[in-house]
């Protein structure tokens, strides 16, 4: 017990609340975070209540739609040139700011083994992160894990160029050669786990790899980016261009921020081809998702980049600071044709060339507005970081409201 207060002396606990109404449903959740120094390192641990009328908990009558959930508990170390990230937690990876391509945050938090590095002389960084997405098989649903790699060239002239890949492996939730081996996972999966004499057919290995990569061009006050992620290429046209064509299946995010102070712009363009993040056979439930097979909405279910295949997507924000207010208006329109992440080439055959909006189309624009109060300190109170806000604008021709707010409490 004497340890345990202790620890806790050094702690710091936040509270998040936010409430949305659009006139026909509330949303709302509250989140509870404790941050507690131990031993170099920091725990962090959170979980909360929420409605988000898409989960339906039991006693849902009762609770009126809102169940409990643990969202992190995880150490972390951080140094200048070290990070590790153990425990359950969420992750993010990329260089964009609305968008994604390999890793999002969604609100589903899993296993994670995160290790970053950068050499002291700033010129090299790289990652490695190991995702338990399923720790054990069901009667129907595999173990499956994921693993990602990043290595970056840093140079002094604000300009950073990285590589990225990832794997999503079925029938086990750790795979030692994807996250310990320093080769390129295509190479693992080509040259040891298929060709090595202790290896298996391409029938019997269910893992679906992607590579990709992004450029960062930088200075103090702007930030310009492009990323890619290609599941699949056709390398048909430069090898055979009078054969078939397979359908290129490539994410792609163009972005830029600036500021000026008080006044900072944010503009980013994703996509995906049609098919991208798809499972290619009916038996092999290998599609870039959390949990296949479900109707869960495709925006909380992708892995990576959160509108999935046969997409175009557009982002505009403008912040404006005044002491500690900050006021913003955001514009997003999202054109999407047919996504079926869990039904190879949408139900049909495999077609010849790239698509691209194909199927019904339909779009989603999101209009709005907000302003937050922010103050660093309450002495009277003994609370820091205290942030207050309102929002309201229309999604499509639906109109919404929101309050959103939180404090923290070094104890």
């Amino acid at each position: 017990m004497l340890l345990f207060c202790t620890v806790l002396l050094g702690a710091t606990f936040q509270v998040e609340a936010d409430l949305e109404y659009d006139f026909e449903q509330v949303f709302d959740s509250i989140k509870f975070r404790l941050t507690v120094p131990f031993v170099g390192t920091e725990f962090v641990a959170s979980g909360g209540f929420r409605r988000d009328n898409i989960v339906t908990p039991p006693y849902s009558d009762f609770l009126k739609n809102h169940y409990w959930y643990w969202d992190e508990g995880y150490f972390r170390y951080h140094s200048q040139n070290l990070e590790v990230d153990v425990g359950v937690k969420q992750n993010k990876v990329g260089p964009g700011e609305f968008y994604n391509l390999f890793l999002s945050e969604k609100g589903f938090s899993y296993p994670t083994a995160r290790v970053s590095w950068i050499d002291p002389a700033k010129k090299m960084s790289v990652e490695t992160l190991w995702a338990g997405l399923r720790t054990f098989s069901t009667e129907d649903k595999p173990a499956k894990g994921l693993v990602y790699r990043r290595l970056s060239l840093l140079f002094s002239q604000g300009l950073e160029i990285a590589y990225q890949e990832s794997v999503l492996f079925l029938n086990r939730y750790f795979d030692p050669y994807y996250y310990f081996v320093p080769i390129p996972i295509f190479g693992i999966q080509e040259f040891w786990h298929l060709s090595a004499p202790w290896g298996v057919s391409s029938a019997q290995l269910d893992d679906n790899s992607m590579i990709g990569g992004y450029v960062v061009l930088y200075d103090d006050l702007w930030r310009a980016y492009a990323e890619v992620l290609i599941d699949d290429i056709n390398m048909n046209r430069f090898i055979s261009p009078e054969s078939y064509q397979n359908p290129d299946k490539i994410a792609f995010l163009i972005g830029f921020s600036g500021r000026k102070d008080p006044v900072r712009f944010t503009v980013e363009v994703a996509g995906a081809t049609a098919y991208t993040f798809e499972r290619t056979h009916v038996d092999k439930p290998c599609e870039y998702v959390f949990f296949e097979g479900t109707n869960y909405p495709i925006e909380k279910n992708m892995i990576g980049y959160k509108y999935g295949e046969n997409n175009v997507a557009c982002t505009v924000n403008f912040e404006y600071h005044l002491s500690n207010w900050c006021f913003s208006v955001g514009w997003e329109s999202v054109i999407f044709g047919t996504r079926t992440p869990s039904l190879p080439w949408h139900g049909g055959s495999v077609p010849n060339g790239t698509r691209w909006l194909t199927g019904e189309i339909s779009s989603v624009n999101t209009l709005m507005a907000q302003a937050s109060y922010r103050t660093k300190y309450l002495p009277k109170f003994n609370i820091e970081d205290v942030s207050v806000s309102g929002k309201f604008g229309v999604r499509n021709s639906q109109p919404f409201v929101g309050l959103s707010f939180s404090f923290s409490i070094n104890m």
